[in-house]
């Protein structure tokens, strides 16, 4: 049987396609229909978030400037247990940990850092 979602091919008893990693098609009486698995993420991101918008890269690069110490841009960004991480080292190193966040906002208007947390492409306002 063939895999729903990328067509490569994948034996009958297989739970998920190996290639892909999405849900194998389930056969009830010949006829075979994708069964929904809510359990599991979907392997790509973009599949998720169909009408996610894409973050602005020149916000995401001034709050990392301005605001990096304290991880608002990876908060914006969708990276939460990283902005969670950057306080903590920000407060426990009485704020020298600031710099973190500030290369990160140089990283970002540079377009070395060019996804969201979701792989969604950042917007170039900039």
């Amino acid at each position: 049987m063939n895999c729903t979602n990328c067509g490569s091919e994948i034996s009958n008893d297989a739970k998920f396609c190996s290639v892909c990693g999405s849900p194998a098609p389930v056969q009830n009486g010949g006829a075979e229909n994708a069964a929904p698995n809510y359990q599991n993420p979907a392997p790509n991101y973009q599949n998720a978030l169909p009408n996610a918008a894409p973050k602005s890269r020149l916000l995401a690069g001034l709050l990392g400037l301005l605001l990096g110490g304290i991880g608002v841009h990876n908060f914006y960004l969708g990276n939460t247990t990283r902005a969670v991480i950057q306080i903590v080292v920000s407060c426990v190193t009485c704020g020298i940990g600031a710099v973190w966040g500030f290369v990160e906002g140089i990283l970002i208007l540079c377009r070395q850092i060019n996804t969201d947390a979701y792989g969604i492409p950042l917007k170039d306002d900039c």
